[in-house]
């Protein structure tokens, strides 16, 4: 089913050619279309709703996109933005279902799971997040992991050992990916 957020986002996105945030783009979709605002009287499961419109919009317009040979759509969670053909190398790129993305794009471009996401659904995802964010692990296993030896370090200390660790082990750097995300979770721990 053809969403029609395509053409109003694909508007937006061509109006901001170093790309753009979701969130702008939520914003944006608010002041031209009244009735986005309008898809659920509770706030989650507007927000939810909202959200997957927009990923399954992207998604859609990725896919479109890639088809033709002027134009691909790069969709992370920081920035999203428009890059024509010329300024890519087309050998080096790979189609969606090559991609690392792929499994996001096929739950967003799966309207059924838009339509079996209702209210308790979004409140169970949002409660396992936050019990996730709180509970995800003890202090002494996230000290170990930044080599931290004090047990009650400060907070500039978590961070500067944190930044050393990441630059040392991220990926972009040949590190490896589990241990710059492990190296983070144990950051977001001993920060919280």
């Amino acid at each position: 089913m053809k969403n029609p957020l395509v053409g109003p986002i694909l508007v937006i996105l061509k109006n901001h050619p170093n790309g753009m945030s979701e969130f702008d783009i939520l914003k944006a979709l608010k002041e031209r279309l009244p009735e986005f605002s309008q898809l659920a009287e509770d706030n989650n499961l507007l927000l939810f709703r909202q959200h997957f419109l927009i990923m399954n919009a992207l998604y859609q317009l990725q896919s479109s996109l890639w088809q033709e040979d002027n134009l691909t759509l790069h969709i992370s969670a920081m920035r999203i933005h428009l890059v024509s053909a010329t300024q890519i190398n087309r050998s080096d790129s790979t189609t969606l279902s090559d991609s690392v993305d792929a499994k996001l794009a096929a739950y967003y471009l799966d309207w059924e799971e838009y339509e079996k996401t209702g209210i308790d659904e979004v409140s169970h995802l949002l409660n396992s997040f936050y019990k996730g964010i709180s509970l995800s692990g003890d202090r002494e296993s996230a000290l170990k992991t930044l080599q931290i030896q004090s047990t009650n370090p400060t907070k500039t200390v978590i961070k500067q050992q944190y930044r050393k660790l990441a630059q040392q082990h991220h990926p972009d750097r040949g590190g490896d990916q589990d241990l710059f995300i492990d190296l983070r979770q144990a950051y977001e721990y001993l920060m919280f």
